[in-house]
């Protein structure tokens, strides 16, 4: 555990060695990877308060003072609890970009980040080492280039990052996996994005990921649905059917939708198969029902069968009419 800093133990904020560092010696730069939310600074400073600030923030030298890399969180945390210093590790990052990657990185290998967040820290993970690495985007022989340009940060792997799968099981997550969060954030709009921030549906991946598919109209459209007072729609699929049918439908719809879905992904050649094996499927089960009804029928006496009559007359008459009997 370490200890709650109270002043400065260094002369100059240049040196690698330091182990703590003034707060007022430390920059935040503009545009973090990660918006920063004041409530769970101040619920993480009454656990600093009592525990002790257990990991140090990440930094690096910049001219005369500190640029913060990583832990805006516990950086702000101990400002609330009026700590003048904090324990700090200093950065090898040299530009912007590389201390962006660190940011990223070490955010990415918390258990904190809800999908939306993942989302933007993959997509900027992505644009930093695009950057770093412009052959990557081009192509070319990325397995000569891109072993003599390995990242400072990723001493030990065959390969800088550049979304491999051998990198990406080091954050627990597949390549496919990557790529669909990379997606996500680019093909949603930046109002759909600020309007999810704080909302449940910024850990629904499912429903991010159905959102996005939509034009950034009918984004909002949704949005309005799922966002109203009281909500107009639970989730994504029952929002975007209110939009193409004025409203959710039914448990039977649902399913028939479903069967219909299944059979539009399927060769025509087989979804015909199924259709058919499925209508005379329906067929057989209708005469079957008929035939019940019409042992029932034939079994009634008269006033039992007028009763029957009465309840559904209009449409007795209605097919009698299409039959040509009146």
């Amino acid at each position: 555990m370490m200890p709650k800093t109270q002043k400065a133990t260094i002369s100059v904020p240049a040196k690698t060695d330091v182990q703590s560092a003034p707060l007022a010696w430390i920059d935040v730069p503009e545009n973090r990877a990660r918006s920063f939310d004041p409530d769970e600074a101040a619920g993480l400073a009454s656990v600093i308060a009592s525990a002790g600030l257990l990991h140090p923030i990440r930094v690096r030298a910049v001219g005369n003072r500190y640029s913060l890399v990583a832990g805006r969180k516990r950086l702000e945390a101990c400002r609330l609890l009026g700590w003048n210093a904090i324990p700090v590790t200093i950065s090898n990052a040299t530009t912007n970009d590389e201390a962006r990657l660190e940011e990223v990185l070490e955010n990415l290998a918390g258990f904190d980040l809800n999908k939306l967040d993942r989302c933007q820290h993959l997509y900027e993970l992505k644009q930093v080492y695009e950057r770093l690495h412009p052959e990557a985007k081009r192509g070319g022989d990325r397995k000569s280039e891109i072993k003599t340009q390995k990242l400072r940060l990723d001493t030990e792997s065959e390969e800088a990052f550049g979304f491999t799968a051998a990198t990406a099981e080091k954050i627990g997550m597949s390549r496919r996996a990557i790529e669909l969060a990379v997606k996500i954030w680019t093909d949603l709009s930046p109002a759909s994005r600020h309007r999810c921030q704080g909302t449940w549906l910024a850990d629904h991946q499912a429903g991010l990921k159905q959102l996005a598919e939509q034009t950034p109209a009918d984004q909002a459209k949704v949005l309005d649905l799922l966002f109203a007072t009281p909500p107009r729609a639970t989730n994504v699929p029952d929002a975007l059917t209110i939009l193409s049918n004025g409203r959710v439908l039914t448990h039977v719809e649902r399913k028939v939708a479903a069967v219909n879905d299944t059979l539009s992904k399927l060769p025509a050649q087989v979804a015909a198969t199924v259709a058919s094996a499925h209508v005379d499927a329906r067929l057989a089960e209708l005469q079957k029902s008929i035939a019940t009804l019409s042992k029932f029928f034939g079994g009634l006496k008269d006033d039992e069968l007028d009763t029957v009559v009465s309840e559904h007359e209009e449409r007795i008459i209605a097919s009698l009419k299409r039959r040509g009997r009146i």
